[in-house]
């Protein structure tokens, strides 16, 4: 019996290994898509400019202190790959993101981000060699279909230039995705390290952005705060690490595709914490993105 029990453990930690990749993917996408009620709460108490400013600081400082906290291994590995993952993932990205939240409709603007995983597709192709298969056009066309029936792009107020900046988002998400996987592919990397510089990189570039925050004017209160660590700490910090973390086990453009679940997760936690009821062809959509989802996974 006791000769049983290391055999069945060994097993046991084995399923788990195997597994453990899908779990912590489900537990980010819920995370990430919980983020888009939770930055609809706190962009009420404060400019988005500063809720820029302050939620890429926390993440920034949060990565950065754990990296510190360690004690070791503090000096950047490949700085080149930093500076462009950081700038792109997390500086363009966001700025995208707030311009888009500047210029349009916040809720429906922010889910247009979600064009990343079309992105990575083909830069994946481009930069990471990753093959492209019919599945994947049959995957893509289903996707998009269904992301542009739940975010109805035709009935956002303010022009064009909402669409654009969150599209852009997209792009530099999935570049800095791609880029993030290549430098896993040229040898040994510290996520750690990684992450914890590419994120104070990031930080640099919103000293710019300063003389357009308004930090006197923000309605501080006790949701406000967690919603801002929740974002900062949980959503960035941790969602990065979570991401790359990933980005190391499995092909950049499956992972990417599947995490278009998360538009659909938002509208659901929308509609019960908010209020904001899907359309009928809002849910066209979601069984759309479901099917794209489908395909990739049969890639």
């Amino acid at each position: 019996m006791s000769t049983l029990n290391p055999a069945r453990r060994l097993a046991a930690n084995l399923s788990a290994s195997r597994w453990l990749p899908y779990a912590l993917f489900a537990g980010l996408v819920t995370m990430w898509a919980y983020n888009y009620v939770v930055m609809k709460v706190t962009l009420q108490a404060a400019t988005p400019i500063t809720h820029l400013i302050i939620r890429t600081a926390i993440g920034s400082l949060t990565l950065f202190g754990v990296l510190l906290a360690r004690g070791h291994g503090i000096r950047p590995q490949r700085l080149r790959d930093v500076c462009q993952v950081g700038l792109s993932s997390n500086f363009l990205y966001g700025l995208a993101v707030t311009l888009a939240l500047v210029a349009g409709a916040a809720g429906r603007t922010s889910v247009l981000v979600f064009t990343m995983p079309f992105w990575v597709a083909l830069l994946s192709r481009w930069l990471l060699a990753e093959p492209f298969s019919r599945n994947a056009l049959r995957a893509m066309a289903a996707g998009f279909a269904g992301l542009m029936l739940i975010v109805a792009p035709w009935q956002l107020h303010g022009g064009m230039l909402p669409m654009l900046c969150a599209v852009l988002a997209g792009l530099f998400w999935a570049l800095g995705s791609v880029l993030s996987k290549r430098a896993t592919q040229r040898g040994q990397l510290d996520s750690l390290n990684f992450s914890g510089w590419q994120a104070l990189i990031a930080l640099l570039p919103m000293l710019l952005l300063l003389p357009f925050a308004d930090f006197a004017g923000i309605h501080w209160s006790p949701a406000f705060v967690l919603g801002m660590v929740y974002s900062g700490v949980f959503s960035s910090a941790v969602g990065w690490l979570a991401w790359l973390w990933l980005l190391r086990r499995l092909p950049a453009s499956t992972l990417s595709f599947n995490s278009l679940v998360i538009p659909v997760l938002a509208v659901g936690m929308a509609a019960y914490s908010l209020g904001e009821w899907p359309r009928p062809d809002e849910l066209l959509g979601m069984l759309l993105i479901g099917a794209g989802i489908v395909l990739i996974a049969r890639r």
